[in-house]
């Protein structure tokens, strides 16, 4: 028995597309619902989300009870938080605002183990609790971690091509709408200086091979995002899918 295979790292290194959504209440059937829906990832957002590290924990089993690999989205990009998420079950990690490629290299080092990075020592349920022997698990679990950073701020533009070259970086997800906001534009993830950064940032990942992730609203968004280039294509969250159906539901037996 060796360390948990993550599928989503296979099919970025085959030059596949991956495709995942997101859940941020603390409701672990959410998770399990999305993974046996076929998506690839599930995305726990402990950023925008109001759970706490039981809860996370909890999520975080919920996926590993299907075939979607569960990725935790944390609050900021701290070593510590990082760690800790592993250390729980999570196969992959999103940090927000990833500036610089100083900011990337923090993140590949509370991901990595020494030499490529500075992660604490402390695996419990990457062992599966000691059915890994030891030496098995650190040889091999770095090439299961999936990092996921998020650009979202119009300096990280500038930055972009320096941030592409730091290793260990899986996908570099465009924060449509934190760049809106930031550009004066709040809510419009269609403006042009949205779009030209977003496709700045697409040309970047493509030049040095680094998978580049976009928020899809709709069926039309993901098609046309993979038809651009784009290799991680996320799709709203549970909460959006039971407020849609819901609406249309009530809509059409109230008319």
């Amino acid at each position: 028995m060796g360390v948990r295979i993550n599928r989503v790292k296979q099919i970025l290194k085959q030059g596949g597309t991956i495709y995942g959504s997101a859940t941020r209440l603390p409701e672990p059937g959410l998770v399990e619902i999305l993974g046996y829906a076929g998506f690839d990832f599930v995305l726990i957002d402990a950023e925008h989300g109001a759970m706490g590290w039981a809860e996370m924990e909890r999520m975080i089993l919920a996926g590993l009870a299907t075939d979607a690999a569960p990725f935790v989205r944390v609050v900021k990009n701290e070593p510590e938080l990082v760690m800790r998420t592993l250390d729980l079950g999570a196969m992959g990690v999103m940090i927000p605002h990833c500036r610089t490629a100083e900011d990337a290299r923090r993140f590949v080092n509370g991901a990595y183990y020494a030499p490529r990075g500075a992660r604490g020592i402390g695996p419990g349920r990457g062992t599966r609790w000691g059915a890994v022997p030891s030496d098995e698990y650190f040889r091999t679990i770095d090439d299961q971690v999936a990092l996921l950073a998020m650009v979202e701020d119009p300096e990280v533009v500038d930055h972009i091509d320096e941030i592409v070259e730091v290793p260990g970086i899986d996908v570099l997800w465009v924060g449509t709408g934190d760049l809106a906001a930031a550009y004066g534009v709040a809510g419009q993830t269609s403006h042009p200086k949205v779009v030209e950064a977003s496709e700045r940032i697409l040309a970047a990942g493509k030049r040095k091979g680094v998978a580049v992730g976009f928020p899809a609203r709709s069926v039309e968004d993901a098609k046309a995002a993979a038809a651009k280039g784009y290799r991680a294509i996320g799709f709203g969250g549970a909460e959006s899918y039971v407020m849609q159906y819901a609406r249309q539901y009530l809509d059409a037996v109230k008319k």
